[in-house]
């Protein structure tokens, strides 16, 4: 496996490059914010540095190329930039000459960073472990991840020669998964719950099987502040459902009316509030995201993120909202892939609690807390 590294605007340019250079099939293993060398850029904002790690017998110009030389270390990289060189202009030289000066220090933070890599190909795991490894792969489960929990499984049922090695994993990904925190409600205390997420992960109806699980079930005043004046049929569809519920909707097209709709909502026990989820990079949706925490003071957050979201996206969603200080986690649409391994996936890039999962349509029955030992089983058991 090679590693590549990009320095971006933003992460959709980072994806859109790996995808067209490297093939689909690259992974993402790192990103962080750095600022460009040189007296040049010494007043320049930073960039997003994202480094893949990808099969070069896989990307879209293999056919193109003699893939049977694939230099991987510096001596051989300095001998191939010589034989470059020969070839090269004078006109062009003095800027590859440049280039180079920075490239080796390069190339080794990348043969020293990313040596896990070329460790989890060639670590030598038992069958029995290596078969869990293929089975958490299966699931989806993100092969950093995999190898990492494979490598600790073996290691931990070395030491402990007696105990099965699928109880061992099992025992890890509950670890990961930690306990699920659903929403509690204190009697005689009002809670407003703000609910985030991407456009098209189900947000409002989610919203609305909440509100009909505490009203109806658990008997409690619930009102609805709907903030998402921006998506089509919106108000209506939440509108339907409060009235079915006998609860207030408060809509608000301008965050100065936030004050006015919680007043309306002062004899509610939970008010739940919708958001707009905008595109990545809209900074005026951050603004005005941070504007309603700062003037309803939840006291829950839940960020929904959709079960059938490629891993890609989930962690470009999960950093667009990386602004909010704290949130639980809210998984849609686990009915509609097999792959229980997204789930690991989110909560371990995230390192945030499962509240809840929905399984489907149905308002309000097809939402429940989330079953960590029930996902944990589906993953390693298949």
């Amino acid at each position: 496996m090679n590693v590549k590294r990009y320095q971006v605007e933003s992460m959709q340019e980072a994806m859109d490059l790996a995808r067209r250079e490297l093939g689909s099939d690259a992974v993402m293993i790192s990103q962080s914010k750095v600022r460009k060398k040189g007296l040049k850029n010494l007043f320049r904002k930073s960039v997003l540095e994202v480094t893949f790690t990808y099969d070069p017998t896989q990307t879209p110009s293999a056919k193109k190329l003699d893939m049977n030389y694939m230099p991987n270390n510096i001596e051989s990289i300095k001998k191939e930039y010589g034989n470059i060189k020969s070839t090269v202009s004078s006109e062009h030289f003095e800027q590859l000459d440049k280039r180079m000066n920075s490239f080796e220090d390069k190339l080794t933070e990348f043969l020293d960073k990313f040596d896990y890599v070329k460790r989890n190909i060639t670590y030598d795991y038992p069958e029995e472990i290596q078969d869990l490894l293929t089975k958490l792969i299966d699931a989806q489960v993100m092969d950093e991840l995999a190898h990492s929990l494979a490598q600790e499984a073996d290691q931990m049922q070395r030491q402990q020669p007696g105990v099965d090695a699928k109880e061992i994993v099992e025992h890890l990904l509950l670890e990961q998964f930690g306990r699920p925190e659903p929403i509690l409600h204190k009697k005689f205390t009002q809670k407003v719950i703000l609910v985030l997420g991407p456009t098209g992960v189900g947000k409002t109806t989610t919203i609305v099987k909440l509100a009909a699980d505490f009203a109806v079930k658990q008997k409690k005043n619930v009102g609805i502040i709907n903030t998402d004046t921006y998506r089509v049929g919106a108000k209506e569809q939440l509108q339907t459902y409060a009235d079915i519920l006998g609860a207030p909707l408060q809509v608000v097209y301008n965050l100065n009316e936030l004050d006015d709709a919680m007043e309306a909502m002062s004899d509610r026990d939970i008010i739940f509030v919708d958001t707009a989820g905008k595109r990545p990079g809209d900074e005026q949706h951050k603004e005005d995201l941070l504007e309603i925490i700062r003037i309803l003071k939840p006291e829950d957050t839940l960020l929904c993120l959709s079960a059938t979201t490629s891993f890609a996206s989930i962690m470009e969603m999960v950093d667009i909202y990386g602004f909010v200080d704290d949130y639980r986690l809210l998984i849609t649409k686990l009915d509609e892939t097999k792959h229980r391994g997204s789930v690991l996936n989110i909560s371990w890039y995230t390192k945030k609690p499962l509240a809840y999962v929905t399984t489907g349509q149905d308002v309000p029955n097809d939402i429940e807390v989330a079953d960590v030992e029930k996902i944990t089983k589906q993953i390693v058991r298949g």
